[in-house]
Parts: structure tokens; C-alpha cells; sequence
């Protein structure tokens, strides 16, 4: 059986610096084909752990939806990925616990977003103040386990790994692997 969590934070993979003259809508801004394939690999090794989700959530902005796509076609999901504002532009802490907390209890959600908003997301569920400090790689991954359905100081960290973290897992189980995933 895999493993078993309640909430799967991922930040996106890498979409290069902001760049006005090619992306005047940086919504718009994708992966670069690094950040595709850091994320590809950063996919296989969470399928190799056996995470697995009931739902999976993206930023509407296009490098999230671009990472949500990769991480459902490594882990097999065939299931609608839904895109929810509040982990985007309009992230907010409330609005996203107020649509985690529609799941059922026994929802295992995946949610891809961005910086600071996903470490700040994290910090508030690890404590009631979010006094805690986490700082999340692109396609870096948080999981976390809550008491009940998520909510301020009730989770508990399960694992908080940037892809260089989660490529060494992977060679540690398979050597010959351990020059194909990312180099950041």
C-alpha cells in the first residue's frame, strides 16, 4: 500500500524570470522545458513512493496548470484537475481552507501553486499563528497530515522535499537513476 497523506502541497516547476516582453500577462508565462522535465522526474519519484490523491487543484496561472498536468500524467490520475483562484492570484489562507473543507474526510487533495503562498498556506496549518518558517523549491512538495478536516495549527509535517531531496531518494533505491532528474 502507498503512502498515505492528506494534503500535497507542490509549487511549480521553473518558469524562468519574469519577462514582460515575451509574457505581458505573466499569468501566461510557462515551464521552461527544464522545469518540464525537473517536474517529469519529480513526478516518477512520487509515483515510485506510492502518493497517491483523490483530488488534484492548480493556480489558474498557466506554469501551475502546465505542473498539475505533468504530476497527473506521471502519477496516472485520469480524473478533471480543478483550477481554484485562491491558490493563485487571489490566494488567501481562509478561502483555500473553506474549499479543502468540502472534501470528504477521507480526501487525500494535491495542490500546485506558488511562492510564498504555499509555504505560508503550509505554516498556517502547522501552527495556529503560522509563526512557522518554510521556504518550498519549484516543483518542490510538502505533505502534511491534518487532524479532521485542514485547519489553522492542526496539521502535522509529513515530509518537506526539494526535488534535489527527492532525486536522492530515488537514487538510493535505484543507483542508475541518479543522473536523470534535476540538477538544481
Amino acid at each position: 500500500m502507498g503512502l498515505r497523506v492528506k494534503l500535497v502541497l507542490i509549487r511549480h516547476g521553473d518558469a524562468g524570470d519574469p519577462d514582460p516582453g515575451r509574457y505581458p500577462d505573466d499569468r501566461l508565462r510557462p515551464l521552461t522545458p527544464k522545469g518540464e522535465h525537473e517536474h517529469r522526474v519529480v513526478g516518477q519519484i512520487l509515483a515510485g513512493m506510492g502518493l497517491g490523491f483523490t483530488h488534484l487543484l492548480t493556480s489558474p496561472l498557466r506554469r501551475a496548470h502546465q505542473t498539475a498536468e505533468i504530476t497527473a500524467r506521471t502519477l496516472g490520475w485520469t480524473e478533471a484537475i480543478e483550477s481554484v483562484d485562491a491558490l493563485g492570484e487571489n490566494f488567501s489562507v481562509s478561502a483555500l481552507l473553506e474549499k479543502l473543507g468540502d472534501f470528504p474526510d477521507r480526501a487525500v487533495v494535491a495542490c500546485v501553486g506558488h511562492e510564498p503562498h504555499l509555504s505560508r498556506f503550509a505554516a498556517a496549518l502547522l501552527h495556529p499563528d503560522g509563526t512557522v518558517r518554510i521556504a518550498l523549491s519549484k516543483s518542490g512538495v510538502i505533505a502534511l497530515d491534518c487532524a479532521g478536516k485542514p485547519a489553522r495549527g492542526t496539521a502535522r509535517l509529513l515530509f518537506l522535499l526539494p526535488p534535489d531531496a527527492l532525486l536522492q531518494l530515488m537514487a538510493s533505491h535505484d543507483p542508475s537513476r541518479a543522473r536523470t532528474g534535476p540538477t538544481s
